[in-house]
């Protein structure tokens, strides 16, 4: 069959490189179609010519053995190749079938070619399109500009997902941060001590359901302001907590619907917004 012959037709790719197997359904104006073998969806390995047989069996048994065969190979899986021929041939007997070689392919597509197994999408991309319009360069590159724009849309959809499921379990990390219980005593304590009228801001309600707390706390309407005297005593002994208390009081702070409207004393400004920046390194 010629190569005329094999762009009109729906034909199969097998490519059999460095040992493993990989193969595709090509249509004319079609982007590529990746093709599982044995259940198989990425690279087979294939160290033995009878295994090259089985896998065009397998191909056999779900599409039907009439359409045109494309065995695609390198240098390193020559001698599984040459091994397998006997059998291949009463195979490919009834049907068009071409064997190329990889090299040469690659070489004109300007895949690279390494010790690595090259990458599917690439092949797909640059090698494939080759095959199906091997006379018309206008047609090769329509097709392989096809199959990137598919594969870029594909990459695009897949880092919107990725994107969406971090922002999610943001969401859910915060969610869970503002329900974690936080010791009611040293909210009581020390809040009014990092902001003033804090309480004005925040009922007693709201705060014990932020905290996770079934109780509301018992907070006087209005909340009288500590005098200079306790806040200085009360700011001292905040920073003198651990470290990690420290960041658990301004973290739950940090994360409530009503952060915007609370104002830091000016003598806490700025150990407030240090714990606020280590909570976002």
């Amino acid at each position: 069959m010629t190569s005329n012959q094999f762009c009109q037709l729906t034909s199969v790719v097998i490519l059999l490189v460095q040992d493993y197997l990989a193969a595709w359904k090509l249509s004319a104006n079609q982007v590529p179609v990746e093709l599982p073998i044995e259940g198989e969806k990425q690279w087979l390995a294939c160290t033995k010519g009878e295994l090259l047989s089985q896998a065009l069996a397998d191909i056999d048994s779900r599409l039907g053995g009439d359409y045109p065969l494309q065995l695609i190979y390198d240098a390193k899986s020559q001698s599984t190749l040459e091994a397998a021929l006997p059998k291949l041939l009463v195979q490919l007997s009834k049907r068009g079938w071409q064997i190329l070689s990889y090299e040469q392919l690659a070489k004109r597509s300007a895949l690279t070619i390494n010790a690595e197994l090259p990458k599917r999408s690439l092949v797909a991309e640059l090698l494939l399109p080759m095959l199906l319009a091997t006379d018309n360069t206008t047609e090769r590159q329509r097709l392989q500009a096809a199959t990137h724009r598919e594969h870029e849309a594909l990459t695009q959809q897949l880092q919107l997902d990725r994107e969406q499921i971090m922002k999610d379990n943001e969401r859910l990390s915060a969610q869970n941060a503002i329900l974690r219980r936080v010791d009611a005593e040293q909210l009581m304590s020390y809040l009014p001590t990092l902001f003033p009228r804090v309480f004005t801001v925040i009922d007693g309600t709201e705060l014990a359901l932020l905290a996770g707390r079934i109780e509301p706390f018992k907070i006087a309407n209005p909340y009288p302001e500590p005098s200079q005297e306790t806040l200085h005593h009360l700011q001292r002994q905040f920073k003198t907590l651990p470290i990690e208390i420290q960041r658990q009081i301004i973290g739950f702070v940090s994360r409530l619907p009503q952060r915007q409207q609370l104002t830091p004393r000016p003598e806490m400004r700025g150990l407030i917004e240090q714990l606020e920046a280590d909570r976002h390194a």
